[in-house]
């Protein structure tokens, strides 16, 4: 179902990176606009001014799984990236669950792309607090459902499913039909 929160298609962002330090860069992205069709993600191959000896944690590795291979070989180069996701961002309101990590992650693509990014990311917080009071849940009640979704969709590291996740959780809070079927699982 795509969701729609005060008139404009709210899409579902996640950024996994190389890193959490200030050398760290974008590894892959993915995107959901309806949480009943597959997440769209793909690989960056890294920009030549991204470094692995200062950039690449084997800590953030081994919870995402994504080796330096897989981005050579399987990665869009930075002006690639950021035409798809100037494309799948056009109009739409843009929410990740960590939204100043993954706007940073992004500027870094965007800049070694020599690019603008033109959009901005919110945090899905602020949406499903929204989501809640339009459906007149009550706090402890959306609490209840988002630990419920997350039991059931549960935070793989990866861009596609982790963007997934993020559209379940808005979607249990703003579909009462969802809402029950998710309390039969």
């Amino acid at each position: 179902m795509r969701l729609t929160f005060r008139g404009f298609d709210v899409l579902f962002v996640d950024v996994e990176a190389s890193g959490l330090s200030s050398a760290s860069f974008p590894i892959e992205i993915g995107w959901v606009l309806d949480d009943e069709a597959e997440p769209e993600s793909f690989l960056i191959r890294p920009h030549a001014t991204w470094h692995f000896d200062t950039g690449w944690s084997t800590q953030s590795a081994a919870i995402h799984g994504i080796r330096p291979a897989m981005l050579d070989a399987d990665g869009l180069s930075v002006e690639e990236a950021c035409t798809r996701l100037d494309a799948a961002t056009s109009g739409r309101l843009v929410v990740s669950d960590a939204p100043q990590h993954d706007d940073w992650w992004l500027g870094r693509l965007y800049a070694a792309a020599g690019r603008r990014k033109s959009w901005p990311v919110g945090d899905v917080e602020r949406l499903y607090g929204g989501l809640a009071q339009e459906a007149e849940l009550n706090p402890q009640e959306a609490a209840r459902l988002l630990t419920l979704v997350e039991q059931i969709y549960p935070h793989p590291h990866r861009a596609g499913p982790d963007a997934l996740r993020l559209a379940k959780a808005a979607r249990v809070l703003s579909d009462p039909a969802f809402r029950e079927q998710i309390h039969g699982q």
